[in-house]
């Protein structure tokens, strides 16, 4: 496996060691992968003495860990990075994550920022998860794919896994932490070991933590349809802690879209795939990722996607309209698609992806399952929030001390996107 670099010191917090305690504010955006990265930094920040501002504070300090998948996530970094700058004047401003890796020229036109951090500075290491019920532990960093539409092998480079043992120290921590579900991700999770030459593998992994005293479960976050191979199906089946859920994602339906996208799977492979997986292991969901408006997609390209979203009944879609990526294939291709038919697939795509999530849903009402509980519902104190192992939202009646418990219930009915709870066992 590609040894980790070696973590080398931050001007910024070597400079506090011994000195009164500074404030910092953390923000993450993009995927899981970088929401482990933000803690492992933050746990070093706080290893040296730095204390988290509050919600209301002005911090001295803050750190935004920036997302690049999209042109959208792009500019996105961009207003919160000015929106740093602007509530607090006085305050340092640090810029690390995808978008810092080779966008610099982006970063520097912005004034205010006064550090720019490439995330090898940072030790991949964490021993609790902030603010979550839920922890996710990474696994594995890198791709090497190189779809055409994808920056994320040009920014975190290629494949590599974390040793198992390294994986079973901080799953140990977490765990001792009171943390009952760990969530296992990775850029390209289903790559996990393959730069090992096969001696360890994404099935060890699970294998290791299912022997772990006080973990309760196991998900897997997004996973390659190609990866999904036999042994791990084979896991599930017989897995007491693997959470019935893969998000897999498929980006188009339509096989020649697939191949200019350089996805390396045909629809009927994931169709097939799909159906193996609702036949071995019943109940489980599956949530999937579509790009909408790739370059030269036709009406007749997408209606194939379309018409697959409602062969395989996710239980969500991710839509995501195409942005052209610099320094991707697909930024050179032609046969651009008018953004106002980009918009008016994604509505359309968004239609039968509700329908879908619908459907599945109906099918589980009345039934009795076990939800984690995380936390109070945003929007009504008076009712708590949490997740069947197969990812159903549930909206439970409020009741003391009961967040991070996994409590039995019936689903009794569905209100929006989410079910309606009853306890059926307050022991």
């Amino acid at each position: 496996m590609q040894k980790t670099k070696p973590s080398v010191k931050l001007p910024v917090l070597s400079r506090f060691n011994g000195q009164p305690s500074r404030t910092v504010k953390f923000f993450t955006l993009g995927c899981k992968a970088n929401q482990y990265d933000t803690q492992s930094i933050r746990e070093r920040f706080l290893s040296r003495g730095f204390q988290e501002a509050k919600t209301e504070e002005a911090p001295d300090y803050f750190l935004v860990n920036t997302c690049t998948v999209t042109s959208g996530a792009d500019q996105k970094s961009r207003n919160i990075i000015r929106r740093c700058i602007q509530s607090t004047p006085q305050a340092k401003v640090i810029v690390t994550g995808c978008l810092a890796e080779n966008d610099w020229s982006q970063l520097k036109k912005i004034k205010g920022i006064n550090l720019i951090v490439k995330k090898y500075f940072f030790p991949e290491k964490i021993s609790s998860f902030s603010q979550h019920t839920r922890a996710f532990l990474k696994i594995q960093d890198g791709c090497s794919n190189f779809c055409t539409y994808c920056k994320v092998a040009l920014v975190r480079g290629r494949e590599r896994s974390k040793r198992l043992k390294q994986i079973a120290q901080e799953a140990a921590q977490l765990v001792a932490c009171q943390y009952k579900e760990i969530v296992l991700t990775g850029i390209c999770l289903g790559a996990y070991g393959k730069n090992s030459l096969g001696q360890e593998k994404l099935v060890d992994v699970i294998g290791c933590l299912e022997q772990m005293k006080g973990l309760l479960r196991i998900r897997l976050s997004s996973i390659e349809a190609g990866d999904v191979s036999s042994e791990l199906i084979k896991c599930f089946k017989h897995s007491n802690k693997l959470c019935r859920h893969l998000h897999i994602p498929i980006q188009s339906g339509d096989n020649h879209i697939l191949k200019l996208m350089n996805r390396k799977y045909s629809r009927e492979q994931y169709e097939r795939l799909i159906s193996r997986l609702k036949a071995v292991i019943p109940g489980i969901s599956i949530t999937t990722d579509c790009l909408v408006g790739f370059p030269g997609e036709t009406d007749d390209n997408f209606q194939n996607t379309v018409d697959l979203i409602k062969k395989i009944v996710p239980l969500k879609v991710h839509i995501f309209p195409y942005s052209s990526r610099p320094q991707t294939k697909a930024a050179e291709f032609k046969g651009s698609v008018n953004p106002e038919v980009i918009r008016r697939r994604c509505a359309k795509l968004a239609e039968v992806a509700k329908e879908c999530r619908s459907k599945f849903m109906q099918g589980f009402l009345k039934s009795k399952v076990q939800v984690l509980i995380e936390n109070e519902a945003k929007d009504d104190s008076a009712w708590l929030e949490g997740l069947t192992d197969n990812y159903l939202p549930v909206r439970l009646p409020f009741m003391p001390n009961l967040k991070n418990v996994i409590v039995q219930i019936r689903l009794k009915s569905i209100s929006g996107d989410s079910f309606i709870g009853e306890y059926i066992d307050n022991s």
